[in-house]
């Protein structure tokens, strides 16, 4: 708790002061939000993702995370309801606020006016990700609530892991892209049990699937470290 509370006076008290979001903060500008206001546009995190970068900020210092906060940008759209829906960094906000934080700041990417076609307009743009792990349909009604109600999906770990070891790329920048590695992956491995003492195994077995012509219908294969390890095979 010590550590979360010196997390969260670090951020209050940088020298990077922002003004709170509101409904009419315009589109491009930082504002300062409190988390418990910020809607998923998910089903859930790789929680053992979520620990590793909350243990990553409790390690830091209040310039380092200032440096931190200025570079992973929070993105969010402004509803017709005036209300803020996260559209990335799920893992981050939620790693804040397990350490204790409670305001994050964010980038307003968009405010959207049309309450009819809200979602629509939300998932045309890769803006939510209607589907849970397994990739069946969700309905916004079905998302969490609250940053802090975001379940487990232990193949976004895997997926993310995937990612960060250059086996495949975000692809144009689009989010959400390692949800479909997710289900991918879980699908491909049978929904085997995935958790810390066997991460390494699995993420090893993703590594090899991730390479294959399976996944090249995917977004973002194939990843450097294929082309570079076809390389090597090649030489």
């Amino acid at each position: 708790m010590r550590i979360g509370m010196l997390l969260a006076c670090a951020l209050s008290q940088s020298a990077w002061a922002l003004a709170p979001c509101e409904p009419t903060s315009q589109v491009g500008n930082w504002c300062e939000v409190s988390i418990t206001e910020l809607h998923p546009t998910q089903g859930g995190v790789g929680q053992l993702q979520v620990d590793a970068t909350a243990r990553e900020l409790a390690d830091k210092s209040a310039e380092q995370l200032d440096k931190l906060m200025k570079k992973k940008e929070i993105p969010v759209v402004i509803a017709p309801d005036g209300g803020y829906w996260l559209v990335d960094r799920h893992h981050l906000t939620k790693a804040l606020w397990q350490q204790g934080v409670k305001q994050a700041r964010v980038k307003v990417i968009a405010r959207l006016q049309d309450k009819t076609n809200f979602w629509s307009q939300m998932q045309n743009n890769h803006w939510a990700w209607l589907k849970d792990e397994q990739g069946q349909p969700l309905t916004p009604e079905q998302l969490p609530k609250h940053i802090g109600e975001l379940p487990d999906y232990p193949y976004r770990t895997l997926a993310g892991q995937l990612q960060d070891a250059g086996y495949f790329s975000k692809k144009d920048q689009v989010y959400f892209v390692e949800f479909a590695w997710a289900s991918w992956l879980g699908q491909q491995m049978d929904w085997q049990v995935v958790n810390a003492a066997n991460l390494g195994d699995r993420l090893s077995q993703a590594k090899r699937l991730a390479c294959s012509s399976k996944a090249s219908t995917l977004p973002g294969y194939p990843g450097k470290q294929c082309r570079a390890n076809q390389s090597r095979s090649d030489s």
